[in-house]
């Protein structure tokens, strides 16, 4: 409303139509004064946020960012990462490597997508978008996004992708994403913890007391764990953040060559 206002005030003043561009001023300063003392300060841009979602939905809409990072994604309740033999092995040997200055093609040095969880994680800004059927997620980040399915089903085959299929709902405050489908093409974290073709997440999103944003999300994958661990992320409200542009495929110093091995410049 205050956009429109503002548009027919430049244009009284422009014709020099005095005093409806005295009128346009009063009418924006009461309207912006009312705004003022009725609007609460709450984290969630209105934006990007499809009004016609009911009011009873929390809004988690708006542009946020990481609470900190740690390339390695471990349970939140502080246990051991619950290994199967083979991942275990496969990430004790990709982390000699790096001590030794060799390290192992990581996929995104090839600029392919990183992938659900690990691009919960990523040390870079998101904007949430809610519509009353979809929850979208956009990075800045290699520019990726998801398509939450709101009180949806998964398809009986949703393909192979690298960020998956994902269905959600809301369980009082806290918004809750399956995602299933995932390729074999990516890697838990940044630290390089594989998974199977048998992995699916399961977040729960919730605004947390301090106006933070917590995602608590559950890793299960039989073959490569002995059982479902828990890992959690928090982000700040950012809403003067803009993304900037990224660009991976240009300049790409550390892609492999034919045979997988990072090149060295």
């Amino acid at each position: 409303m205050h956009r429109l206002d503002a548009r027919a005030l430049a244009r009284h003043c422009l014709r020099g139509w005095k005093a409806a561009c005295a009128a346009s001023l009063l009418i924006l300063a009461t309207a912006s004064a009312a705004s003022a003392v009725t609007t609460p300060a709450v984290p969630g841009s209105p934006d990007l946020r499809d009004p016609k979602v009911p009011a009873s939905i929390p809004n988690i809409s708006g542009t946020w960012f990481t609470r900190g990072f740690n390339p390695l994604t471990k349970p939140d309740d502080g246990s051991p990462t619950p290994w199967q033999p083979w991942t275990k092995e496969a990430f004790d040997k990709r982390q000699k490597a790096q001590k030794d200055g060799a390290p192992m093609v990581d996929p995104t040095a090839a600029c392919l997508p990183s992938g659900i969880p690990r691009l919960i994680a990523a040390p870079y800004p998101l904007q949430i978008i809610q519509t009353p059927d979809k929850v979208v997620f956009l990075y800045e980040v290699q520019h990726l996004f998801r398509v939450i399915h709101m009180n949806a089903k998964h398809p009986a085959n949703p393909g192979r992708s690298f960020m998956g299929h994902s269905v959600g709902h809301w369980e009082g405050d806290t918004l809750v994403i399956d995602t299933v489908g995932l390729n074999m093409m990516t890697q838990v974290d940044e630290s390089g913890t594989l998974h199977s073709d048998q992995l699916r997440v399961v977040e729960r999103i919730r605004k947390t007391a301090d106006g933070t944003l917590e995602d608590r999300f559950t890793i299960h994958d039989p073959k490569a764990f002995t059982k479902p661990w828990t890992a959690v992320r928090t982000f700040n409200f950012q809403p003067d953040l803009r993304f900037l542009e990224y660009i991976c495929e240009e300049n790409n110093r550390n892609a492999p060559d034919a045979t997988g091995v990072l090149r060295k410049f």
